[in-house]
């Protein structure tokens, strides 16, 4: 597991990103990591000659203050930055530019109006950093005493659970692996009497936790829960993982591109939203940076075919974006569809099954182009 050595933490002047500024003195303290601090002033969306104008150093001034408050007490050193721009954007800069291990930031609570933009802030910085990001939603009165790991036995849910031990070490863990049962509408569906359905049950039952025991074996000791879900995965893990006394709750990704494709499906979108406990969202480093190496290679010939391009080709070019959302818009409704249909259904087997569908049918469609079936369509069209 990589050594964490830098910190990067987030502060907009609310009361949350003060309590994610003391985890993030005490994670560097622990660690021996350097410690940086950065606030973003964001443009105001009103323009007017009565609006008095930002005073950079001022707010540098102020930041400072309220940071040395904290962190001298840990005889700490920081880096700050008051940077001018979009949170996102100016956050997202820092962490690549200054090449981050960890980035940590506070999430308004109900009360704390003060900080309305850093929730959605936050969740477009697990996206597209690629890094672990630690989001702070309770006060940091103390450190973590126990953390709950939600896992699909994945290699990249491993890794999450490996990083969240190393960062830290002293909290008890406890892994929770949920799976889908046998409901009383599939019994009547499928005809399955009442001993066949109790011994299917018992398989299950069994089968999950060999597999959830045999994870926790190749990763690090910790107690185990296994929980059955009959109707919703999202929910019902959300529930459970509420009523634990767990204070930090531990998610894996396997890298995202969008709010709905998050490991487990939406699963782990829906708790880092949901969840009044802290979270520790966690993009293995591997997987990261083999999607990003596919994403340049890919680019790299789109930009020699384009170069080579007759003016239709450039013109389907141009409108990549459009073909591309469209073709992903149609991909995700019927993966809703699909979860309407068969709602124990998992995310991941639907989606690898569109998949399959949609590679099928675009080997049809690429022999009837090398056929030269369009081609005689489009003559048709014109005579």
């Amino acid at each position: 597991m990589k050594k964490i050595e830098k910190i990067l933490v987030a502060i907009d002047g609310s009361v949350m990103s003060q309590e994610a500024l003391k985890r993030a003195v005490s994670i560097s303290k622990e660690k021996n990591a350097q410690l940086i601090v950065v606030h973003v002033i964001e443009p105001s969306f009103l323009e007017s000659p009565f609006l008095k104008s930002i005073d950079k150093d001022e707010v540098k001034k102020q930041i400072t203050a309220q940071v040395d408050e904290i962190v001298s007490a840990k005889g700490l050193d920081y880096l700050l930055f008051v940077e001018s721009g979009s949170a996102y954007g100016m956050i997202h800069t820092m962490t690549k530019r200054l090449k981050v291990d960890l980035l940590v930031m506070g999430v308004h609570g109900k009360k704390d109006p003060k900080s309305s933009h850093f929730g959605s802030t936050a969740l477009k910085l697990v996206q597209k950093t690629n890094i672990p990001v630690l989001i702070v939603k309770n006060m940091a009165r103390k450190e973590y005493s126990k953390m709950i790991a939600p896992t699909n036995l994945s290699a990249y849910s491993k890794d999450s659970i490996l990083f969240a031990k190393t960062l830290f070490r002293n909290t008890e863990l406890k892994y929770l692996y949920a799976y889908v049962a046998i409901d009383d509408f599939q019994d009547m569906t499928y005809y399955v009497s009442v001993d066949e359905s109790g011994q299917l049950k018992k398989e299950l039952y069994t089968e999950a936790h060999m597999a959830l025991n045999e994870f926790v074996e190749s990763v690090a000791k910790g107690g185990t829960d296994l929980l059955e879900c009959e109707w919703s995965v999202s929910e019902e893990l959300l529930v459970h993982t509420e009523k634990d006394q767990a204070d930090l709750l531990v998610l894996g990704s396997k890298g995202v591109r969008n709010l709905n494709s998050f490991v487990f499906g939406s699963i782990a979108s829906y708790m880092i939203q949901r969840s009044s406990k802290d979270v520790l969202a966690y993009v293995p480093e591997k997987l990261a940076s083999e999607h990003k190496k596919e994403v340049e290679e890919v680019l790299t010939v789109a930009k020699e075919l384009v170069d080579q391009s007759s003016p239709i080709q450039k013109d389907l070019h141009n409108r990549e974006d459009e073909i591309k959302d469209d073709l992903e818009s149609f991909f995700y409704d019927n993966l809703k569809i699909a979860n309407w249909n068969v709602p124990e259904a998992d995310n991941q087997e639907i989606a690898e099954g569109l998949i399959s569908i949609l590679a099928e049918k675009l080997n049809e469609i690429n022999q009837k182009v090398k056929d030269g079936e369009y081609q005689e369509k489009r003559r048709d069209i014109f005579q």
